[in-house]
């Protein structure tokens, strides 16, 4: 059986998975990310992610024919060079990830944004699959986002399509730094799991609580936790009424951390963008949340590397 190695780096673990072509992860698994030594540190974990994922494939028999990665931050081009650098892996800029796991795995390879990757995956086997349009945010420490379209994902002129998490939600809003520039205001400062550590102090909530700890309490009925979700739903419904008029998907869909929190981050994100949206949108482009959830990154990535690594 010919399958695909894709990889999804987070500032914690790179995790790995065997894909097939039809997205079916065979065999997961992940190493630590070392985070704080740049490059050097971005190769190690490289390579010991891509030993792991081999070692797996010749116990299922499988043959690793491509190999694809999602990152946070954004790459371009053949060699997937890394052109906005996530703020959780620093020192990484420039660096060209697909020419090396090309060379560390001896297979064809691509690379792309983590989020696009995400979208890749519930466009063709989750939430999205049948659709045209595919719009998917992910909700975690960040706010990613990806767009598919006609199966192709849309990176845009520098590999930042579909990044909705950087456009500007509040004017003169929260200080934010990306690729390091300071901007103002971005819609994930307002939309994130982050954000909803600060949203929940500012509802009176304990500011020392996890998000996983603040949706665990929002279930259990507790007032500081559902009003901080109900925000953070809110101001991600208005985003995402934006976003909708210039694309038009025919599913938003929503992935990340953050969608465990099931119904109570669903229900507010869906009023606000029935307030907000034209008329039409609101049945043209349902809000759903992700099937695929935590293996979406890798089963993304390795569909990329299958069908664009060549």
């Amino acid at each position: 059986m010919d399958v695909g190695i894709g990889l999804d780096l987070g500032g914690t673990d790179l995790k790995f998975a065997l894909v097939t072509r039809s997205g079916r992860a065979l065999e997961t698994g992940s190493v630590p990310t070392v985070a704080n030594k740049g490059t050097r540190g971005l190769r190690v974990c490289l390579v010991a992610a891509v030993l792991a994922a081999q070692a797996a494939a010749k116990r299922r028999r499988a043959k690793v024919v491509a190999i694809g990665m999602g990152l946070p931050g954004a790459v371009q081009g053949r060699e997937g060079r890394i052109t906005v650098v996530p703020p959780q892996i620093p020192g990484i800029g420039g660096f060209r990830v697909a020419y090396e796991l090309r060379r560390i795995a001896q297979v064809p390879a691509a690379a792309e944004n983590d989020a696009t990757v995400a979208a890749l995956a519930e466009a063709r086997c989750g939430a999205g699959r049948g659709r045209n349009c595919v719009l998917m945010v992910t909700v975690g420490t960040g706010l990613g986002g990806g767009l598919v379209v006609h199966g192709r994902v849309v990176r845009g002129a520098c590999g930042t399509g579909g990044e909705i998490g950087h456009g500007v939600f509040v004017k003169d809003g929260l200080p934010c730094r990306h690729d390091g520039l300071a901007g103002a205001g971005c819609l994930e400062l307002y939309t994130s799991a982050t954000a909803l550590v600060r949203l929940h102090a500012e509802h009176g909530g304990d500011p020392a609580l996890s998000p996983r700890e603040i949706v665990k309490r929002a279930r259990a009925g507790a007032k500081a936790a559902k009003a901080a979700l109900n925000e953070l739903g809110t101001n991600l419904g208005l985003g995402l009424a934006t976003a909708a008029v210039l694309v038009a998907p025919d599913v938003i869909v929503i992935g990340g951390g953050l969608c465990n929190a099931g119904r109570l981050l669903l229900d507010p994100v869906r009023a606000a963008f029935r307030r907000q949206t034209l008329r039409p949108l609101i049945r043209a482009s349902p809000i759903v949340l992700a099937r695929l959830k935590n293996d979406a990154g890798c089963v993304g990535a390795g569909l990329l590397g299958l069908e664009e690594g060549a």
